[in-house]
This record gives structure tokens, C-alpha cells and sequence, in this order.
């Protein structure tokens, strides 16, 4: 697995086809790249179609401390690779668009639905045919941070489909689907620390192994806050519906959030808050109600709303245009303490 040379920095490079070479130059260019990027050693064959078809890949790959990412937009071709001896990572791939996608393990050739999600094992050797080539995502772990046994991985490896597991679509594919933010290159030991998170905290469910608290607690910080930035307008969100959505008790709730700028109550005033802010400092702001202002951001009422407006800025919402300056410093204070 490809480590970054600085423990806070990780090596994110980049494909997509280069220009001015023909047909046969631009696939010899691609297979090239995509044997070094999967980290397996890759024989790949264009599929023989009568109709033409675009030959536009593209890939993006991050590789940091214990770990490697990789996200294809894939062009048609058959590929496979040889019994790879390194069997030190732990493979995940996400196969979000694969139409006819055929993948071989063990010898078993098996059709792969779209949105599959399952582990990948390069130890034996293995193909697959992409007639009309696939999006994928796959998640490198040093299988060694994990302590998965040999027994355990062979374990896992025989697992089906894994789309449907309540962990994948909670911690796993919210943190393939959002790695590509700006700057993740400059943070990688952080990325590192979610990703392990969240693969140990898949595996200990599907080995149903105790998993330590501490290590569920990046992926599970990271999953409640993504949940929370998309229903804080509900205004029935609080701390027991957390609680019933990710199957914990509120007290093991606080306990992940307790060394957080802002625990987990606070941080739902504070999204409804933002909101309410930027809806009263918008042009037109004039014209919209208070109670609808309060709807929208999930507050219960509109004394809620003014109370906090009043906590997070020091001024009624009557005052907000007299000092708009003000008002945006805090509000710019609000949007750095509620970034992930």
C-alpha cells in the first residue's frame, strides 16, 4: 500500500485521458495508470463492441498513512490480474454504476448489481468484464490496524452483497461518496483516522466482535453530523431521535461528543441558527415572517428562534440589519464551529 512520506499529508493524484493520442495510445495510457492506482498488477483488454463507444475514463486516488482511496469512472474493458502475495490490506469497492459489470473471485464468475458493495480479495487471481465500464470506489485498510485475522478476513471475503447492511449505508458509503473535499491531501492522518474508524466498525458488526468505543468514534462523529446537517429542519430532531437513528443511548451519545466545540443539542441549535441568519441577512429578508423564518430552520416556534439568535450573537432578531457587520462575524464563526 502506497504511504505518504508526511504523516499529516497523503499523495492525491489525478487521471483523465490525455489529449493528441490515438485510439490505441489512449488505452495503453489508461492501463497503464489504472494497474499502478487499483495496486494490483492488471491485464486489461478493450471489449470488442460493433458500435463505437467513448473511451473517456477517469480516476481520482488518494494514498495516505495505512491506507489508499480510489474512485473510477471506468471505460469498457475486460481486465484481470495474477495471485497477488501481498494480502496485507483490507479491499472495499463500492460499485455505484456497474450496468453488466461481471466480477470473478474463487473462479466463480458472478454478475455485480449496481450499488453493490463488497470486499475484494487480490490474493488469488481473479477478472472482470465491463462492457459498458463501471463508477467504483475502493478503500484500502492496513489490515494490521484493524487486528483482522487471517481466519477473519477469509471470513469477510465470503460475505455477498453488503449494500443493505444498516453500517454500510450509515458510515461507509457517506465516507467513499465525501473524501474528495479540498485539502484532504493536507489531512490525510485525520481521513485516515475516519476511515479506520469506519471499517472497524463494519467489521466488529459483521465478526461481531466488540469494537472500542474510541475507535467508533471518528466515523460515528463524523455520520451523526452529516445526519444532523441534513435534518436539522425538522422539527422533531433532538438528542432521542439521534439517539434512535444510530441504535445508541443518549449516554453513549454525549460520551462521543463530549470533547466536541459544540455537544450534540448545541449543534443542532447552532445548524438551525445559521440558517435562521442567513435567511435574515438575505436581500428581501423584509418580506418573509418571522414564523415562516422559524419553520424553515425547524425551530418549534419563534421564541425559540429569537432565544437563539440571541445566544449565538448577542442581539435580538429585530436588531439584526442595524448591525449587519456584527452579525456576520458571528455568523462566520457559526458556519467554522459547525464544519465537520
Amino acid at each position: 500500500m502506497p504511504q505518504s512520506g508526511n504523516g499529516n499529508s497523503g499523495r492525491l493524484r489525478r487521471y483523465a485521458v490525455q489529449e493528441g493520442l490515438n485510439p490505441e495510445q489512449r488505452f495503453e495510457h489508461w492501463r497503464v495508470w489504472y494497474g499502478s492506482a487499483v495496486e494490483t498488477p492488471m491485464r486489461l483488454e478493450k471489449v470488442i463492441r460493433q458500435t463505437p463507444v467513448s473511451f473517456n475514463p477517469s480516476a481520482i486516488n488518494l494514498a495516505g498513512p495505512g491506507f489508499s482511496l480510489i474512485e473510477m469512472h471506468n471505460a469498457p474493458a475486460l481486465g484481470s490480474w495474477a495471485p497477488n502475495p501481498d494480502a496485507a490490506d483490507l479491499r472495499l469497492a463500492y460499485f455505484r454504476k456497474a450496468p453488466g459489470l461481471t466480477l470473478t473471485l474463487n473462479g466463480v464468475p458472478e454478475p455485480v448489481s449496481p450499488g453493490s458493495v463488497r470486499f475484494i480479495d487480490t490474493s488469488l487471481g481473479g477478472s472482470f468484464d465491463a462492457p459498458e465500464g463501471f463508477h467504483a470506489l475502493q478503500l484500502n485498510i492496513d489490515r494490521s490496524s484493524l487486528n483482522v485475522s487471517e481466519a477473519e478476513l477469509r471470513s469477510l471475503l465470503r460475505l455477498p452483497d453488503l449494500a443493505k447492511h444498516p453500517i454500510v449505508g450509515t458510515f461507509v458509503i457517506p465516507a467513499l461518496m465525501s473524501w474528495k473535499r479540498p485539502g484532504i491531501d493536507r489531512a490525510a492522518s485525520g481521513t485516515a483516522d475516519i476511515l479506520r474508524s469506519v471499517m472497524a466498525t463494519l467489521v466488529g458488526s459483521l465478526l461481531e466482535t466488540p469494537v472500542d468505543d474510541e475507535a467508533q468514534k471518528p466515523a460515528l462523529s463524523r455520520a451523526v453530523k452529516k445526519y444532523l446537517e441534513a435534518s436539522y429542519d425538522d422539527p422533531n430532531l433532538d438528542v432521542a431521535m439521534v439517539a434512535e437513528r444510530f441504535n445508541l443511548s443518549r449516554r453513549s451519545l454525549f460520551y462521543f461528543f463530549e470533547n466536541e466545540e459544540l455537544h450534540l443539542g448545541e449543534r443542532i441549535r447552532a445548524l438551525r441558527t445559521r440558517k435562521a441568519l442567513e435567511l435574515l441577512l438575505q436581500p428581501g429578508a423584509h418580506g418573509i415572517t418571522f414564523s415562516e423564518i422559524a419553520t424553515t430552520c425547524g425551530f418549534t416556534n419563534v421564541q425559540s428562534m429569537r432565544r437563539a439568535v440571541k445566544e449565538f450573537t448577542g442581539m435580538n432578531v429585530r436588531e439584526i440589519h442595524r448591525s449587519e457587520t456584527v452579525v456576520r462575524v458571528a455568523l462566520q464563526q457559526l458556519r467554522e464551529s459547525l464544519k465537520p
